[in-house]
């Protein structure tokens, strides 16, 4: 993947948090993060090996896209190599799922598992939450700093327009697909408005949403 563009920070040494609590860092588009240099070392001498998500990448994806467009699941993983799809939902925002990636192609799965909710009105339940969390008892705990920096985070906080979450899912297929450097897992965050992708050679890119089909398109041939 290229490097030195506009928005970009590498992570060799970290001494922030690569995504705190106020997101990327100010002015970033993304973030890389070198992963283990013996992976990365001998990443163009490990053949790839189809796994099951391959076999029926274009349903699974188009599945993952309408948990994001049409149910309460904000937050989505995909491991393109254990075929795990791990979902995070408004109904029990603490709490994750792990399903298995051809599970949830087969018919009646997604029905079983996840509730139809309407898309602005679960980012406006995600709005009301973090506000109910910053602003009720807890909110004496934060340093006056962290309300100042909160309360204006929550304001200016805009959500991902549903009509891109097709063109990011998609992005995971050509990223995928790359020979030599390929995507092994990847996620997206509605409510942090990020897309983290982890490649074979165990580097890690963590995108601002509204960038990420850009950034794909600068990064692939």
């Amino acid at each position: 993947m290229g490097t030195g563009q506009a928005g970009h920070q590498e992570f060799d040494v970290v001494h922030e948090a690569i995504v705190g609590a106020f997101g990327l860092p100010p002015g970033k588009l993304f973030v890389s993060v070198k992963g283990d240099p013996t992976l990365r070392e001998t990443a163009a001498n490990r053949p790839r090996q189809e796994s099951r998500i391959d076999r029926q990448a274009a349903q699974v994806l188009e599945t993952c896209e309408l948990l994001l467009r049409k149910t309460g699941c904000y937050g989505i993983y995909i491991g393109f190599n254990s075929s795990e799809v791990r979902t995070e939902s408004v109904f029990n925002p603490f709490h994750y799922e792990i399903h298995d990636a051809e599970a949830i192609i087969r018919p009646g799965y997604v029905e079983r598992h996840f509730v139809r909710v309407p898309y602005q009105k679960k980012m406006k339940i995600i709005r009301q939450l973090r506000r109910a969390v910053q602003t009720g008892p807890l909110r004496e705990y934060l340093p006056e700093h962290w309300r100042t920096l909160m309360d204006q985070q929550r304001e200016e906080w805009q959500p991902l327009a549903k009509k891109d979450i097709r063109e990011i899912m998609q992005s995971f297929n050509r990223l995928r697909s790359i020979e030599g450097y390929y995507l092994r897992n990847a996620a997206v965050s509605l409510s942090q408005g990020i897309v983290r992708a982890s490649f074979n050679c165990d580097g890690t890119y963590i995108v601002n949403s509204a960038y990420f089909p850009q950034f794909v398109e600068e990064n692939t041939p």
